[in-house]
């Protein structure tokens, strides 16, 4: 794949620790596909023409206004990120409160607290069963479709025995009822690293949760393209009143458990550590391991799809020569040094920016560029505008429905326009 080229005048280079990191290998990737498409990201207005998805785009809940906006009118876009609250211990996520309060920021350390301007009213504590170690934590929050009925919230951690565990609870008055506390299901981890940890809930109301190859590096443990692990795949599963942990969606690829688990909905996945789906679209950000990062986009109601890994790395070979014949190719790549590890974020739906409705943002933990990407058109890089951020571990969309950026570092930022 050609080097991307970037024209950024204003970009800076921040070193720090990757949250999900891209491990080190001993070996170089190689390919002989020289089909791949070029990948050339400019500042605004001009995008970044678009790879190609094999399978075709999915659909999506709207069509996104800029497909009708001239790039002079993107160019005149002065998007800007504004701190909104600051001093959160290591947060990793935002979400809305669904009952219409402040928002919950997720802390990787094992709590989940309000972001309310300062005192970060706390909503759950379980920081004695949290491993917070590099990778690992309290890493996702998911609340159901029908939590105006049934007060049903999800966390997504890593335990003290380095088990993925995916918990249930009633929420009442704002806060995390520990008496309704109730285990969902349990992945033991083989390593510390590629925990995934995105948990949300699909358009048919199933619960999808990433999971990655299991650490370490180079796919040591050949989870990446076997349907028989829960490891290196998305994992989809029905939750909620009347099931005492989960139940398997009769659609689901292996549902009869014959040639791969039950559970399994996609597979070649290697750490998937930010998903959003929008409608009928699901973005998944696969952090790479020593070349390239990518961002992928699926129906999401095509079952037992192959994202590739460790097949390929992005949209080339990962080691010597391949087949990718049947894989699902990423819609986005960009190479290292232009990042480490991609941090995946959020479709744009809100009402204060017409202009980018339909845009899906996502950025880097070790460069902290801000990009957005419209599928046909290309990607977009606002950092020239917005400035870099450190540490991007998640984006957010607040219960004002404008778009949120989370610094591990602490802050949260809100993404504006100076009109």
């Amino acid at each position: 794949m050609p080097a991307l080229t970037i024209h950024r005048p204003f970009l800076v280079l921040i070193g720090f620790v990757m949250l999900a990191s891209a491990c080190t290998s001993t070996s170089t990737p190689t390919t002989t596909k020289t089909d791949s498409p070029t990948t050339t990201i400019v500042s605004i207005p001009a995008p970044l023409p678009d790879t190609t998805l094999p399978d075709g785009e999915p659909s999506s809940s709207s069509t996104p206004a800029s497909r009708g906006q001239s790039l002079t009118s993107l160019d005149a876009l002065q998007l800007a990120l504004v701190a909104t609250d600051s001093d959160f211990a290591a947060p990793v996520l935002l979400r809305a409160d669904p009952d219409g309060g402040q928002d919950f920021v997720v802390e990787q350390p094992g709590r989940i607290v309000r972001a309310d301007g300062g005192e970060h009213r706390v909503a759950l504590d379980i920081r004695d069963d949290v491993l917070f170690e590099g990778e690992q934590g309290l890493l996702g929050l998911a609340f159901h479709p029908d939590f105006a009925v049934n007060g049903l919230a999800y966390v997504n951690y890593v335990d003290t025995t380095r088990q993925t565990v995916v918990e249930a609870f009633v929420v009442s008055d704002g806060v995390f009822d520990a008496a309704t506390r109730r285990r969902v299901i349990t992945i033991p981890q083989p390593a510390a690293n590629h925990n995934g940890g995105m948990i949300e809930f699909g358009p048919a109301g199933n619960l999808w949760i990433g999971m990655g190859d299991g650490g370490a590096s180079n796919d040591k443990f050949r989870n990446g393209q076997r349907a028989d692990t829960l490891l290196g795949s998305m994992l989809r599963i029905r939750v909620g009143p009347g099931i005492d942990t989960y139940e398997i969606p009769v659609d689901n690829p292996f549902a009869d458990g014959e040639s791969g688990s039950p559970e399994v909905w996609a597979v070649g996945l290697r750490n998937p550590w930010r998903f959003t789906i929008d409608g009928d679209a699901v973005w998944i950000a696969d952090v790479g391991q020593d070349l390239i990062e990518e961002v992928n986009l699926a129906d999401a109601s095509i079952p037992a799809i192959n994202y590739g890994w460790p097949i390929a790395e992005g949209d080339h070979c990962f080691q010597d020569e391949c087949d990718m014949r049947g894989l699902h190719l990423p819609t986005v790549v960009y190479e290292h040094p232009d990042g480490c590890s991609v941090t995946g974020g959020v479709v744009y739906r809100g009402d204060s920016i017409p202009e980018i409705d339909g845009h899906y943002f996502y950025s880097d933990f070790c460069t902290g560029f801000i990009r957005s990407h419209v599928s046909g058109e290309g990607s977009f890089d606002w950092t020239p505008v917005t400035g870099n951020v450190q540490a991007v571990s998640a984006f957010g969309i607040g219960g004002d429905g404008e778009l949120y950026v989370v610094s591990r570092q602490g802050t949260i930022f809100k993404l504006v326009v100076e009109r």
